[in-house]
């Protein structure tokens, strides 16, 4: 390979990692990291939370289960599991082990309605439940002669008579506060890591000794790493009295995209297809333990890049120009689609072949069949060369365009929803569409 093809590729890997992360960890608030690691240590959080997005608001079910290992963790004891479930719509044991411990009540007479999110209020009248059930020594309001801690929020006379007692309760323990500055928003709903702080602080307030457990920690990737598209390793220290793993890997909007479960060894191979190139993703692990306690890690950020393709050195050389496209569009990778953009804030298909063939000097129309029927000259499929148009569409009218890169791989705008990225002109979709290529380097 000569030093114009390896320059491109150095290019295109470098110039990737500008668009790199920066330890997005979507779900995860700055304000948020402490609590979350405490709580994971103190063995207060469980899967069905920590696997969905922790910014997102935290349902009746979920909370039940943080109510639960905050009761054990302050007792050091387990939970009785009732036999039967006393709701019709919910089977799951840690709300029957909250119902019968006087910790939650149900929606009807044998309904809970589990994915109703939980008011601020409710999460209050469990948190104080939950220090009632486990005898932990606790200064409980009347609701009355202590009034004013709340009156300072705007909206204290919405807080219910049922929950005030326990409102001013854990406003006076600093276990909940307000809502933007003069708000609590009882009727509100709470994110899960909102939750999982007020969970936190809780046990810090009324435990009564340290109860610290190991974490797993993420040795492969490293944070912030680019992975080329293909199979990689997650790889974590091990805990010694861990049943299980629970892989977790989410996008940048938060979402689960991989949930897998590890029982031997201390990592696992994520295959290539798996997720999707050119995206930013985090990765967390937790350990099953041997009591049923579950701790998680702190969340790895990496970013899944596109396999670049390697142009015709040859043809590169010849024309040097080539070369330069390729790199100027690889800068953009990762760049989100936007109907009618032109800029890196967001490209269209024709918007961003034309600001790469405009930074290099060559001027083509704005719109793709505009393009095909521009200035330039028409080659056939197996002329293609680095930096040729390609069209896709029907008949000779052109609804897609893309910058071809070699090896049968084009660098292109896809649609909305996806990002710049590199895909095969020979794939079924593209290639019952491929209309004609056009090379504008003169």
């Amino acid at each position: 390979m000569n030093k114009i093809a390896k320059k491109i590729i150095l290019s295109v890997m470098s110039l990737s990692a500008v668009l790199g992360t920066s330890a997005f960890a979507a779900d995860l608030s700055g304000w948020a990291v402490s609590d979350y690691q405490q709580a994971n240590e103190a063995g207060l959080v469980s899967y069905s939370v920590v696997s969905n997005n922790l910014r997102d608001n935290i349902t009746r079910e979920e909370f039940c289960e943080l109510a639960v290992n905050l009761y054990e963790k302050l007792t050091g004891e387990d939970m009785i599991e009732p036999e039967v479930s006393p709701f019709s719509d919910t089977d799951s044991l840690a709300v029957s082990q909250a119902y019968c411990y006087g910790i939650v009540s149900g929606t009807g007479a044998d309904t809970f309605t589990p994915d109703r999110l939980v008011t601020r209020e409710e999460m209050a009248a469990m948190l104080v439940s939950t220090f009632a059930a486990s005898e932990v020594n606790f200064n409980l309001s009347d609701g009355y002669d202590d009034a004013h801690s709340i009156e300072s929020f705007d909206d204290s006379e919405d807080v219910s008579s049922w929950a005030k007692a326990s409102v001013i309760t854990v406003v006076n323990y600093g276990l909940m506060s307000g809502v933007g500055e003069n708000s609590f928003e009882p009727l509100g709903s709470t994110t899960r890591e909102q939750a999982i702080a007020s969970v936190n602080r809780s046990y810090n307030t009324f435990k009564s000794e340290d109860y610290a457990l190991e974490l797993p920690e993420i040795t492969l990737p490293e944070d912030g790493a680019e992975i080329e598209e293909g199979n990689f390793t997650v790889q974590w220290t091990p805990i010694n009295s861990a049943q299980a793993y629970h892989i977790i890997i989410k996008d940048a909007d938060a979402d689960s995209v991989l949930l897998s479960d590890v029982y031997e060894g201390s990592s696992v191979e994520i295959e290539e297809g798996s997720l999707v190139a050119d995206r930013d993703y985090a990765i967390t692990v937790g350990a099953v333990l041997a009591d049923g306690s579950e701790v998680y890690s702190l969340p790895v950020d990496f970013r899944y890049k596109s396999k670049p393709p390697i142009p015709d050195s040859q043809y590169i050389e010849e024309n040097p120009i080539a070369g330069e496209m390729l790199e100027e569009a690889a800068k953009y990778l990762g760049v989100p689609y936007l109907w009618g953009g032109s800029s890196p804030s967001g490209f269209d298909c024709s918007g961003f072949v034309q600001y790469v063939c405009r930074a290099k000097g060559i001027s083509i129309p704005r719109v793709a069949d505009d393009q095909l029927h521009g200035p330039g000259t028409y080659v056939s499929k197996n002329q293609l060369e680095p930096g040729d148009l390609v069209f896709f569409g029907s008949g000779d009218y052109a609804s897609h365009v893309g910058m071809y890169v070699g090896e049968g791989m084009m660098i292109h705008a896809p649609s909305t929803g996806k990002v710049i990225q590199y895909t095969s002109i020979d794939s079924s979709y593209y290639s019952s569409r491929f209309i004609g290529g056009k090379r504008v380097i003169g």
